[in-house]
């Protein structure tokens, strides 16, 4: 990474110059201490809240500092990278490095230079971790974890302010002693044209996941699946998490990969639990004998607007659903699988095997009268979100609602209460699909009919806001291609995917699947930001985002406008799914073909597109499906140099850049290339 590069991280808001002694103010934003203390400021020269103070200092950016600037002139002397046999390629591996491999450099170096001081271990936790309230990556059953992280240059202030709360610490030494050079080396060589490929076959014959049956009727089966990934640095291992369900069975299997350079030729996704609808499980087994029968451990809620419920008409009412729903859509985070389905039934697994439930077992039941058409679960995994369409009574006129899902929790991580919350959307267009930003402030949902999209801010649950919503798409058709639309709503299945971008860019990404041009498209809200550390401050200062008045709320939720910054027409308008880079500088497409197309860009959250010019590739083919919720799933990895893809056959795909080098290795391929 150039020097340049690594100074824009040392340029914060409301200066002009670069800051030695970061900062970070209640408010959240960050500050130089020393000009802030002689200034004698008392407002935030960024966001302007008055009656700021300094919090704490930010340790590694300050060490960041120190090494740009007290250590630039050894830069000159120092040896090419241990493990890179060609000299000559130095210059294009330090164009390539991200902030992490320059940490891993440099740390190197201080340990043959052991006369001198070295670096200070510095507190890295977990991508896009937040402190308890706004956790990213803790679940609501643990303490957030130090075990698992995803690195970019992008999200590296985030880690700063993070990294000053103190949680566990992370060694230096052990975080580096994982970070391949080699690598970042083929990466550097080989993304966005050349990658290699791996498959796998799942069990998917027991779940009946083909598209055809041998004597059918050609009815395919309502399937779904779903992606995580993370790094357990400890461990040393990249772990990937995908589940697959079918209307009656679901699997869940894991995959880990060493972090070392090592022959991963041998390794294989391996089935760690197995289910089924009526609730029995089991672990790394399928035998219908040998599954077990959910014990007293799950809590079961049932939605009767405000009707008082009973816990044994709830448990009788839930063995009689569960001997009569069909599993429709999933949804996977580290710790926990959200299924739901028919007969308005929705329910939560556990899937830590670290936890003092058993893996697979069901913790969370929830019941109502009326559909649910889609899910999701915040990153934190402290809130799940599912949208139901219920009926007026006087009226008789369909009312879209968001079930929002709170779970509080004892010191011994067991569940202490769920509470629904119930929001109300105001229009009558149906909900298809649900997602929460990267720090689990705001919800984004799509519509059915009119393809709209509506942005929801949840910092206060007892008072949710609505802060912005659109239409993506102008409506300039004619009244035939109207009612062509009509008759081909197989075909027209509206927006299929809506999702925030990486944290800190307030951007939106949106794919469609229309009959006529509807190409994918990149928004950026101009406004306050989406992902602001302030009430993350606030969760550990005296005042707290959830008692904060309405004027300071409101200030603090203003979204003036949106731009549209890219949009991509030549990988067509029948794409179903999108996956973000952590690195920033990919996205990846499904249509509903199979195909995968990868965009990639320097920066995919500029404002002016005339020197941002795109890269697109043809990654590759997997099973094509009709509708988007059957589409595969596609996941990039934590750190950004694979890309995860499980399709409703149960073949799971590794899009990888850095197994090899063009020309050396044959088994690293070139993409077919669409547009550059």
């Amino acid at each position: 990474m150039e020097r340049s590069n690594l100074e824009n991280l040392l340029r914060f808001p409301g200066y002009n110059k670069i800051i030695n002694d970061a900062s970070v103010l209640s408010c959240g934003c960050l500050t130089s201490e020393s000009t802030f203390i002689n200034d004698k400021y008392t407002n935030c020269p960024n966001c302007q809240q008055q009656n700021v103070t300094i919090l704490s200092d930010i340790k590694p950016l300050r060490e960041l500092y120190s090494l740009i600037y007290n250590k630039r002139r050894r830069s000159s002397s120092r040896k090419s990278f241990k493990g890179i046999e060609d000299s000559s390629s130095l210059q294009n591996i330090n164009e390539s490095m991200d902030l992490l491999t320059l940490f891993h450099k440099f740390a190197k170096e201080e340990q043959i230079e052991k006369s001198k001081s070295s670096v200070q271990p510095i507190n890295i936790i977990e991508k896009n971790q937040q402190p308890p309230e706004e956790s990213i990556s803790s679940s609501f059953h643990s303490s957030p974890s130090i075990n698992s992280a995803s690195v970019s240059p992008q999200n590296y202030r985030q880690y700063a302010i993070d990294s000053m709360k103190k949680y566990s610490n992370v060694n230096l030494e052990i975080l580096l002693e994982n970070v391949s050079e080699r690598k970042e080396y083929n990466f550097s060589k080989c993304f966005p044209f050349h990658r290699k490929l791996i498959t796998f076959q799942t069990q998917q014959m027991k779940l009946n996941l083909g598209p055809l049956k041998l004597g059918s009727i050609g009815i395919k089966k309502a399937i779904s699946s779903s992606i995580h990934t993370y790094i357990d640095f400890q461990k040393g291992l990249e772990i990937t998490k995908f589940v697959l369900i079918s209307e009656k069975r679901w699997e869940l299997y894991e995959y880990a990969l060493p972090l070392k350079d090592t022959d991963i030729s041998q390794i294989k996704p391996k089935l760690v639990c197995s289910g089924k609808s009526s609730g029995e499980y089991g672990e790394s087994n399928t035998n219908s004998n040998q599954l077990k029968i959910p014990g007293n451990n799950e809590i079961i809620k049932r939605n009767d607007f405000g009707n008082k419920s009973d816990d044994k008409n709830s448990t009788s009412e839930l063995k009689k659903r569960l001997s009569t729903w069909d599993q429709m859509y999933c949804q996977l985070t580290k710790n926990f699988l959200v299924i739901s389905g028919t007969k308005g039934v929705m329910r939560v697994f556990n899937i830590d095997t670290n936890s003092k439930y058993q893996i697979g077992e069901p913790l969370y039941t929830y019941l109502t009268d009326f559909p649910i058409r889609c899910l999701a679960i915040s990153p934190n995994e402290k809130l799940i979100a599912c949208a139901i369409t219920a009926r007026e009574k006087i009226s008789d006129k369909e009312q879209p609602f968001i079930a929002l899902h709170r779970i509080d929790m004892f010191d011994d991580f067991s569940i202490k209460s769920i509470e629904p919350i119930m929001i109300t959307i105001p229009y009558r267009d149906p909900i298809k699909i649900l997602n929460f930003n990267a720090t689990s402030t705001h919800l984004i949902c799509a519509t059915v009919w009119e393809s709209r999209y509506v942005i929801i801010k949840l910092q206060n649950l007892e008072k949710p806001r609505l802060v912005w919503t659109d239409l993506p798409y102008k409506r300039d058709e004619t009244l035939s291609e109207r009612r062509a639309d009509d008759e081909l709503m197989m075909t027209n299945e509206g927006i299929t995917d809506l999702q925030f971008g990486n944290i800190n860019t307030n951007t939106i990404l949106i794919t469609s699947c229309y009959v006529y041009n509807r190409p994918a498209l990149l928004f950026k809200l101009d406004g306050t930001q989406i992902d602001s550390t302030r009430s993350v401050v606030d969760d550990y200062s005296a005042t707290n985002s959830f008692t904060s008045n309405d004027k300071d709320d409101d200030d603090h939720s203003k979204m003036k406008s949106v731009e549209l910054i890219m949009k991509i027409p030549e990988i067509g308008s029948s794409i179903h799914r999108a996956a973000v880079s952590p690195r920033g500088d990919g996205i990846v497409y499904l249509d509903k073909d199979g195909r995968l197309y990868l965009v990639s860009a320097a920066n995919f959250n500029s404002r002016s597109n005339t020197n941002n010019k795109k890269t697109i590739v043809v990654l590759g083919d997997v099973a094509n499906s009709e509708r988007f919720t059957e589409a595969a799933s596609v996941k990039f990895s934590a750190d950004g140099s694979k890309v995860f893809v499980v399709d409703r056959k149960g073949v799971f795909s590794i899009f990888d850049f850095t197994k090899g080098i063009p020309g050396e290795d044959l088994d690293v391929v070139k993409c077919k290339i669409i547009s550059l």
